[in-house]
């Protein structure tokens, strides 16, 4: 049985005795704590961020090899040094459901690395990105995922806009563009073969403006501050599926009133979000009188509903009991409780076992059966393997202390998909195959227990129990 991982992190290394880095925890375990428990210490300027296409992300300490996602706990006892980098990282924890402390690291961040893991954290598919404070480690992860990267790719500026400091560069290229630079952070990512792309402005979380971007054809970029033109294009003339793809990245960053930037790969079609951005350019730039109408309504909007409506539901709201979906385990749709007693969450599985693949590697396999409140894709029980699993100890509600397999997946709860740890078990004598603890509740929804899981009221029956 593998110790807890504990982490303490800080915002720059320092020495393995100093309080101000591993001396800290040293003091702890000095004094009798951490018992049982594996202690690593972590700067922020040594950790590696990486964003796949596939919807997988990490945080790796660069010095232990460690991923911060393997952690019981993390404790961030010195981050102001360096705060884009732990607001990064502490949303990466909350959508892996790894308790940290303290939340207030999850306040405003403007870099384009923590708004890539919002994005990502919300299931939003963004080109493959890598980043790091040092050039050389930059570097190094570069040659790392250099064929996911592609021949050429982008090197740009963390805190960079208006396409400044954006290149289309070579891995052979990498070197003398970083030493140009040698006081930027940059972000690695994959360029997307496109003809041109969408800046949509949402306003009120709903999208209003659109404008689109073509490249002159002297650079990778379709800035119109790099030379490109811009045409408006009409809200009614896009496409729906666009027009909600940027609305949901607006939510994913909790802006507003943003500016999204949304590219078409011209070869397979697929749409990625290369960046949001704070209320970009509507009283300059492109077409103001049309973007500046589109923002006015906006605001009538939030003016006329503030004074005509108090029922509205705010939102991220759930009730006692939720609709949920886990495409990767095959289930369509399935009825949970909401319990913000329990800290885990637990979805009922039967014929849970250990078994080897084909390259030996071990797996765990175990079936989802459906039943009237569990609907699988294709209406039949689906037989899952998964390398992606561990076992934890569990605490039962009436005291017990068992160990149980738990599995790493995604969710999808009120259109909100991020990942998730499940705890697998036999619930056949629970009322509901799937039980939602406060580890996934926490920071994205609140529960209020006269909603059912249609978010309808539905007042509780004081003389009848419940499940």
């Amino acid at each position: 049985m593998p110790k807890p991982l504990v982490v303490f992190v800080f915002s720059f290394e320092g020495s393995a005795t100093s309080t101000r880095y591993g001396g800290f925890s040293k003091r702890l375990q000095k004094a009798g704590g951490l018992k049982d428990c594996e202690v690593l210490t972590v700067a922020l300027e040594n950790l590696l961020f990486i964003i796949k296409e596939n919807g997988e992300a990490d945080i790796i300490d660069a010095v232990s090899s460690r991923s911060l996602g393997d952690a019981s706990l993390v404790y961030m006892k010195s981050w102001v040094g360096l705060v884009e980098e732990a607001n990064t990282l502490a949303n990466f924890l909350l959508y892996r459901g790894v308790p940290f402390m303290d939340t207030s690291v999850l306040g405003p961040a403007i870099s384009k690395v923590s708004s890539a893991y919002k994005l990502w954290g919300s299931g939003i598919v963004m080109p493959m990105t890598l980043y790091t404070r040092r050039h050389d480690r930059l570097l190094e992860l570069i040659k790392t995922f250099k064929d996911e990267l592609g021949e050429k790719f982008i090197l740009k500026d963390a805190n960079g806009a208006k396409g400044k400091i954006n290149y289309l560069v070579s891995i052979d290229e990498v070197s003398g563009t970083l030493e140009k630079h040698p006081d930027i952070q940059f972000i690695a990512q994959r360029f997307i073969p496109n003809d041109g792309d969408y800046r949509i402005g949402v306003y009120a979380n709903k999208s209003r403006f659109v404008i689109e971007r073509i490249g002159s054809g002297e650079t990778h970029l379709n800035n119109i501050s790099a030379g490109g033109k811009a045409t408006y294009v009409e809200i009614k003339d896009m496409s729906s599926r666009i027009l909600k793809l940027a609305e949901k990245a607006s939510r994913a960053v909790d802006l507003q009133i943003s500016g999204v930037d949304i590219i078409l790969d011209k070869i397979t079609k697929k749409p990625y979000v290369l960046e949001v951005n704070q209320g970009s350019q509507i009283v300059t730039g492109a077409f103001v009188d049309e973007n500046v109408r589109a923002l006015n309504a906006a605001l009538e909007d939030l003016v006329h509903n503030r004074y005509s409506r108090t029922r509205k539901q705010p939102n991220r709201m759930i009730g006692r009991r939720a609709s949920v979906r886990f495409k990767t385990l095959g289930i369509e749709k399935v009825t949970a409780k909401v319990d913000t007693g329990a800290y885990s969450s637990t979805l009922h599985a039967d014929n849970i076992h250990i078994s080897h693949n084909d390259k030996g590697v071990r797996e765990l396999v175990f079936d989802i059966s459906p039943n009237e409140r569990l609907v699988t894709i294709d209406g039949k029980v689906q037989t899952i393997k998964t390398t992606d699993f561990f076992d934890q100890k569990v605490r039962s509600s009436n005291g017990q202390v068992q160990y149980r397999y738990s599995i790493r997946t995604r969710i999808s709860v009120e259109g909100r998909i991020f990942p998730v740890v499940l705890t697998l078990s036999n619930r056949s004598e629970m009322g509901y195959p799937l039980l939602i603890g406060r580890r996934v509740l926490r920071s994205r929804f609140l529960v209020n227990v006269e909603l059912n899981e249609y978010n309808q009221a539905e007042l509780l029956d004081v003389d009848k129990p419940i499940k």
